[in-house]
């Protein structure tokens, strides 16, 4: 922590809130975990590249329920692009 310019270490970090940004850091055994001022848990960097590739699937997912839809308007004579 920074004070009067120099850095001082943190006691405890446990349950220490930053007072410049306000989130709060909570060591555990598994690691720290960080809080924003609502209390809301930081997402891990694991935690972002999953919910990333889940994101990423369900977009690939909606494009071939589209794609499929498409070829059976075509089917029916239809140019789903002129609907």
């Amino acid at each position: 922590m920074r004070q009067e310019g120099l850095l001082s270490s943190i006691p405890e970090i446990k349950g220490w809130v930053s007072p410049r940004l306000s989130i709060r850091f909570d060591l555990r055994e598994d690691g720290l975990e960080i809080y924003s001022l609502d209390g809301q848990k930081f997402l891990t960097s694991l935690e972002l590249s999953q919910k990333a590739e889940q994101a990423s699937l369900q977009l690939e997912q909606e494009r071939l329920k589209a794609e499929r839809l498409a070829e059976y308007i075509r089917s029916l004579g239809i140019d789903p692009d002129t609907l």
